[in-house]
C-alpha cells in the first residue's frame, strides 16, 4: 500500500509581530485536527485543504492553542543526570548523587538515590542505564497496584506490560494485555491508579461509552482529578527522554 502522507513545517504569522510554527501533515481524511505534543502543534489536514483555509481554522482556535503551548514551555527541560539533579518518583522529589564505580543504583534514604557508573561523564549511556532501572521499578509498582485493584474490585487479574507510547498513557487489546506508559512512575499514585482502572474498564467495554465511564467511576471515583493532571501536566513526564 502506498503512503501519500506529506509533512512540512509551516510558519503562520500572528498579530504583534508574532508567528506560530506548526507541523502540517496532509493525509487522506475529511476533517482538520489539531494536536499539542511536547514538540509543539501538529496539524493533520485533508489533501485538498489549502494552507489559507488551514490557517483560518487555526486562527479560530488560537487562544486554545496558545494556552496549551504555554503549558508545555516550562516542561521542555530535559533531565541531566548529575550531582544534585532531581526527578519525581511516585510524585515525590528524589535527589540524585553520582559516583564513579561499578554500575549500580541504590537508595541512600527515602529521598536520595545513589547512581554508580563506570563512566559518569557519558550522559547518554548513564541515562540509558538509569531509565532501564526506572522501567524495572515502574513494572514492579504497576504490577502490584494492578493486582491490588483487581482483587478489591473482583476484576480478573492481568499481567501488566510497559508501554513506550508518545501519545497514550495506557492501552489494552482483545488478548486482555494491559500496557502502562513507564513514564507514569513519576506521577502521584492516584494518577497511576486511574490509568490502570481505565484500562481495566476497557476489558469490559472496548469503547468510551457511558457504560465505560460508569465503570471507571465505580472502581476509581476520583478519576477526574487524575484526568486533569494528565491533561495539564502530562507533558512534564517526558523530561526523562
Amino acid at each position: 500500500m502506498f503512503n501519500f502522507n506529506s509533512k512540512k513545517i509551516v510558519e503562520f504569522p500572528l498579530s504583534n509581530d508574532e508567528s506560530l510554527k506548526y507541523q502540517l501533515i496532509k493525509k487522506s481524511k475529511k476533517t482538520l485536527s489539531l494536536k499539542i505534543t511536547e514538540n509543539g502543534l501538529i496539524v493533520s489536514a485533508p489533501f485538498y485543504m489549502t494552507e489559507r483555509k488551514i490557517n483560518q481554522l487555526i486562527s479560530s482556535k488560537i487562544n486554545w492553542i496558545k494556552k496549551k503551548l504555554a503549558l508545555i514551555e516550562p516542561q521542555k527541560k530535559k533531565l541531566i543526570i548529575e550531582n544534585g539533579a532531581t526527578f519525581n518518583l511516585l510524585g515525590k522529589k528524589i535527589q540524585l548523587s553520582l559516583f564513579q564505580g561499578k554500575n549500580k543504583i541504590e537508595w541512600c534514604d527515602t529521598e536520595s538515590l545513589n547512581i554508580h557508573f563506570k563512566d559518569p561523564t557519558n550522559q547518554e549511556k548513564i541515562k540509558t542505564f538509569f531509565i532501564k532501572w526506572l522501567k524495572e521499578t515502574a513494572l514492579d509498582y504497576f504490577s502490584q497496584r494492578a493486582y491490588e485493584i483487581s482483587k478489591i474490585n473482583s476484576i480478573p487479574s492481568n499481567s501488566i506490560l510497559l508501554s513506550n507510547a508518545k501519545t497514550r498513557w495506557g492501552t489494552c487489546n482483545s488478548k486482555t494485555e494491559v500496557r502502562i506508559n513507564w513514564r507514569l512512575i513519576q506521577a502521584d499514585p492516584y494518577v497511576i491508579d486511574y490509568v490502570i482502572c481505565h484500562e481495566f474498564a476497557h476489558l469490559t467495554h472496548m469503547n468510551h461509552s457511558r457504560n465505560f465511564w460508569n465503570l471507571v467511576e465505580k472502581i476509581n471515583p476520583d478519576y477526574k482529578l487524575a484526568e486533569n493532571f494528565l491533561k495539564n501536566k502530562g507533558f512534564s513526564l517526558y523530561s526523562l527522554d
